[in-house]
């Protein structure tokens, strides 16, 4: 029972320059906000590529901010800035962003300065950073060579088109290194809700290669125990969006998670003409108490097209598209 720990010092940057690199070999990390209470979902995002040019890495960043209470997405992207092999992630600095990320991977700080988007927050992880490689069904190759996840606390500012609002809630963090192929899933669930009391909760259900793979972790009650089970069922919107969300997680503590969300803020997201994202800050429940969730959806473009019924087709936004082959 329980989960395996990483290490301390486990999340430590793992990608540097190589003259030879796949261009698909990078680092990121993903800090999300789930606000429903605004209308709106903000991610922080960063990465490195391994194949950068001048003897060092490719680094970028990106502010994102989506919702009803947005209006027109931010994209706020600065990528192709060269980072040296000695700059880590306890002081992280590229474009308008600076974040550090403590050894014990349980504290961050993210700042963000963008034309519409600013960010100033602490991120105090609410359970241990949960590491694929060393627990449940592994890490694929495609996926990562392994990547990390973490509920959090978070306090701080966020301003959006000049109207600052304070931040006292629960954020997810995701970090990943290797190889990323966006067409090697058919499709993934990556869901990450967070309550009072430290419940946190994050399960990745995998779609490839003809097997189905399920990741993750619930921590309540005081207890961290690993996902052995996922049953959800979606309502959708003629977007093929998720706007309702009724899930059960059980765990190898024995014990039933109930988890329902519902619509809060959600963005389309065409990272690779591979796969799509379909992102949501939804409102939540575990067991009945409130909470946040931030539920990530994958699905190839051709299947959103097929099963959207608004007449768009699987049109989108494409200034952070990731992989452009």
């Amino acid at each position: 029972m329980g989960i395996n720990l990483l290490e301390s010092g486990a999340e430590r940057r793992h990608i540097f320059h190589d003259p030879n690199g796949h261009p698909d070999v990078r680092e990121s990390l993903a800090y999300l906000l789930p606000l429903p209470e605004l209308g709106m979902g903000v991610i922080f995002y960063t990465w490195v590529h391994a194949l950068g040019e001048n003897g060092t890495g490719r680094a970028g960043v990106a502010g994102i901010a989506y919702g009803p209470a947005v209006g027109e997405t931010v994209f706020e992207v600065h990528d192709g800035i060269g980072v040296s092999d000695s700059m880590s992630f306890d002081d992280w600095r590229v474009g308008p962003a600076t974040m550090t990320l403590s050894d014990d991977m349980m504290g961050s700080r993210i700042v963000f300065t963008g034309e519409r988007l600013t960010l100033d927050y602490r991120w105090d992880g609410l359970n241990p950073a949960f590491g694929y490689r060393a627990n449940r069904n592994g890490c694929p190759e495609w996926l990562a060579r392994d990547r990390a996840e973490q509920g959090a606390r978070v306090t701080g500012t966020l301003r959006l088109d000049g109207v600052e609002h304070r931040i006292d809630g629960f954020g997810h963090r995701d970090h990943s290194w290797g190889m990323r192929d966006w067409g090697g899933a058919t499709h993934w669930k990556w869901w990450n809700v967070m309550a009072g009391g430290g419940t946190a909760i994050h399960v990745m259900e995998l779609q490839y290669f003809g097997k189905t793979t399920l990741h993750g972790y619930v921590q309540k009650d005081g207890i961290i125990a690993t996902a052995v089970g996922l049953d959800a069922d979606m309502t959708f919107d003629e977007r093929f969006v998720h706007t309702k969300v009724a899930a059960t997680v059980t765990d190898d503590a024995g014990r039933v998670t109930e988890i329902t969300c519902r619509q809060g803020a959600d963005l389309q997201w065409p990272v690779s003409p591979r796969l799509w994202l379909h992102e949501a800050s939804m409102h939540a429940t575990v067991d009945g108490a409130p909470a946040v969730g931030y539920i990530e959806c994958a699905w190839s473009p051709e299947y959103i097209a097929h099963h959207r019924t608004d007449g768009a087709g699987a049109g989108g936004r494409h200034e952070l598209t990731l992989d452009r082959d």
